[in-house]
């Protein structure tokens, strides 16, 4: 081979060589560019919901205000009605002891009964207690005349 050949084969590689180059400049140019306009595209959606987050923050706080608000009637609701339950079961055990002392005190009661329940037995009023009871017949209704014995209509 002659050298004019051989230096034409080298200045043809240098040239391709060269060409790649500037290929691969322009391909990481192109490249850059698109990043930058992804990366301006991302902050002006950033910056677009950022404007958004002053009243989502705001709601936010209106809300914990809300279930704040909604726990303390809460407990508040709790309280009136434990102060009620206490309210009723001091009346029930006025009313339990009363029946106690009267069946203490009524001579027809066994009080001492282990059967014995407060108020169930010896039951005396001043008019006679009516009761009904429904059965196969229809229904029957007994009248208490309040001295132990019934009559049936």
């Amino acid at each position: 081979m002659e050298t004019s050949t051989i230096v034409w084969i080298i200045i043809a590689v240098l040239v391709v060589l060269a060409l790649a180059a500037l290929v691969a400049a322009m391909l990481r140019r192109k490249k850059t560019e698109n990043r930058r306009h992804e990366a301006d595209r991302l902050r002006a959606e950033a910056h677009e919901h950022k404007a958004s987050l002053g009243h989502t923050e705001v709601e936010a706080r209106e809300a914990e205000a809300r279930a704040a608000r909604a726990r303390m009637e809460a407990e508040q609701a709790e309280a009136r009605a434990a102060e009620t339950k206490q309210g009723y079961q001091v009346h029930e055990a006025t009313v339990e002891d009363r029946l106690r002392e009267a069946d203490r005190l009524d001579p027809q009661v066994d009080h001492r009964s282990a059967d014995y329940t407060p108020g169930s037995q010896g039951t005396h009023a001043t008019e006679p207690q009516t009761t009904h009871t429904h059965g196969a017949e229809g229904t029957h209704t007994h009248d208490d005349p309040g001295d132990g014995s019934s009559r049936v209509r």
